[in-house]
């Protein structure tokens, strides 16, 4: 999972940014970044385009098939993913809700898809709006955007700065108490999201059931703040500790 969210961070934070834009609604958005997920993910089995049964042939029960921007497979985990690259809005709570019920709609047919790890995840090249990152972490997606990381990115990005004060990069004592914080607060938050996830919701019990567990009752409009908090505070001390290190060396 973590290796498919960083592309798609890495993406759309990096690589858009000198990408050559095409004559197209999205200006070749997907287009880029499905070249972009087959030359660094050489071990994923990446979707073509206009991908209509989840990239294995499926079905839907509702009979009618959905189009899905990119499914990654990976011997152990499915990742779908949905792109939105418009200039004039940014993605509201429909989109995601939209997003949601297409994956459904293949899982309620097809209970084997929970044999291996889901991993939806919602990427714009824009801000998210707030109800569209509220529905995002309350039916487990996983969003990314411009300076938006996903929780494991987010993970990652703290397992390296605790490295680097422990190899004696020195903080001053206040950007030391505000990492503290920021893993406190982001151990929190992904304790209070742990249910939310797909895997943790949905469950595999035969070839023609598969079990559901209510979760919910978030306040997810507040998460959805925090959210953004943590990313501020972790782009924040990135910088802190980039400071550190380099005036360490000097």
């Amino acid at each position: 999972m973590f290796q498919f969210l960083k592309q798609c961070y890495k993406f759309v934070n990096q690589e858009w940014q000198h990408a050559v834009r095409e004559q197209l609604p999205d200006q070749g958005f997907e287009l880029r970044f499905r070249e972009s997920c087959v030359k660094h993910l050489s071990d994923w089995n990446i979707s073509q385009g206009h991908e209509m049964c989840l990239g294995c042939g499926l079905d839907t029960a509702s009979g009618v098939l959905h189009e899905v921007d990119i499914v990654a497979q990976h011997p152990d985990l499915t990742a779908i993913l949905e792109i939105k690259n418009r200039q004039t809005f940014p993605p509201d709570k429909n989109d995601v809700i939209i997003f949601f019920a297409k994956i459904f709609d293949y899982l309620a047919l097809n209970p084997t898809l929970l044999l291996k790890e889901i991993c939806p995840a919602f990427m714009s090249n824009t801000h998210f709006e707030e109800s569209a990152l509220a529905a995002c972490l309350g039916l487990g997606i996983h969003p990314i955007g411009p300076d938006l990381r996903p929780l494991p990115i987010l993970f990652d990005n703290a397992g390296r700065m605790e490295v680097e004060r422990q190899k004696g990069t020195v903080l001053p004592s206040d950007v030391l108490d505000q990492f503290e914080d920021f893993c406190a607060q982001l151990n929190r938050f992904c304790s209070i999201l742990s249910e939310t996830w797909l895997s943790s919701r949905c469950g595999y019990q035969s070839e023609d059931r598969i079990v559901l567990r209510a979760a919910g009752y978030l306040h997810t409009r507040e998460l959805s703040q925090e959210f953004r908090q943590l990313n501020n505070d972790c782009s924040r001390l990135v910088g802190e500790f980039k400071k550190a290190k380099h005036g360490a060396a000097v």
